[in-house]
């Protein structure tokens, strides 16, 4: 995983994210929620998105199928979000606050760039 520390953090009403090394090949980061929030219904174009839970516990809910599909990740557990651009939602209906590692291969730097200018 990468460091933490060396991740530019962006405060978002939700909770913060942590953004890391991102190039054409490969972007870096966390996603931190905190009780009882989740960021709105989206996509990542450009990558498929690996997840690991670092802290607490998160709730994906995927949209492989029209009702979508919930994936609870505990500590230590990962999920892959694939086909490429598949709609999910990261939830974090607990009452701890969660963090959440993601990678994604692919070129995703469009998507790092909206989140930077969404909180200038």
């Amino acid at each position: 995983m990468y460091d933490i520390e060396k991740c530019e953090k962006i405060e978002i009403e939700q909770g913060a994210f942590y953004l890391g090394e991102s190039n054409k090949e490969r972007s870096v980061g966390y996603l931190e929620l905190k009780p009882c929030s989740s960021l709105p219904l989206h996509d990542r174009k450009g990558g498929i998105e690996h997840l690991t839970q670092v802290k607490g516990s998160c709730l994906m809910v995927v949209f492989d199928s029209p009702t979508g599909t919930n994936h609870k990740i505990d500590e230590g557990e990962q999920l892959s979000l694939e086909p490429e651009g598949v709609r999910h939602i990261h939830a974090n209906p607990f009452d701890e606050t969660s963090l959440t590692y993601w990678r994604f291969e692919g070129d995703i730097r469009h998507g790092i760039e909206g989140i930077r200018r969404s909180k200038k």
